[in-house]
């Protein structure tokens, strides 16, 4: 039942940001209908009415922005090719759990070798290796510290490194767990000791 409901995720994360997007995409509409009803003979509008429709407008797209985001890095699509841009999922990553790091007010500073491609036999599993070795360091941390995420190629081999200032504790989610299994089921070499994790996986 568990799996039969993990695998239903992904299309139903993917209907409700579709849905979603629906109103808001007829939001815009409506605003650019009002912006053209509010014109004057001269076609402008009012400057303190073109303030409240251009802060509406934004809003909008900020937020369809933010659906965008999620939905690209929640509903995994088929891959033809095991490879994968690191940085740019550590990127994705970042920028998913961007809230959950303002609300710990923790910071996240990436350092990352732009481009460096790695080989999985199944590439979505870098999504959630990604994610959940940033979610943990950001469980573990405290108010005001920063998280140190970095990516670096030795020779044929990458490693991801995420740095956090917890001590040897463990968040309530099983993250490491998590971590540890599907490393040893995609050959990926984890290693968790306290506040580090570190990924190595095979450069492209």
């Amino acid at each position: 039942m568990i799996a039969a409901s993990q695998a239903a995720t992904p299309q139903l994360v993917e209907s409700l940001l579709h849905e979603a997007r629906n109103p808001l995409n007829a939001l815009a509409i409506n605003l650019g209908v009002l912006t053209e009803k509010l014109k004057d003979d001269a076609g402008s509008v009012d400057p303190t009415l073109e303030k409240n429709l251009r802060a509406m407008r934004e809003q909008v797209f900020r937020v369809d922005a933010i659906l965008r985001v999620f939905a690209e890095f929640l509903v995994t699509k088929p891959a033809h090719v095991p490879e994968v841009n690191l940085p740019d999922v550590l990127e994705r990553a970042v920028e998913v759990l961007g809230h959950e790091a303002r609300m710990r007010r923790v910071k996240v500073k990436l350092e990352v070798d732009k481009g460096l491609i790695v080989r999985l036999d199944d590439p979505s599993a870098m999504r959630f290796l990604a994610y959940h070795s940033l979610y943990r360091a950001l469980l573990r941390s405290s108010p005001g510290t920063e998280v140190e995420v970095s990516l670096r190629r030795s020779g044929d081999r990458a490693l991801l490194r995420v740095q956090d200032s917890g001590g040897d504790g463990e968040p309530v989610a099983p993250a490491k767990p998590a971590l540890e299994a599907l490393g040893r089921a995609k050959s990926v070499e984890v290693s968790i000791h306290g506040g580090r994790c570190e990924l190595e996986f095979q450069a492209g």
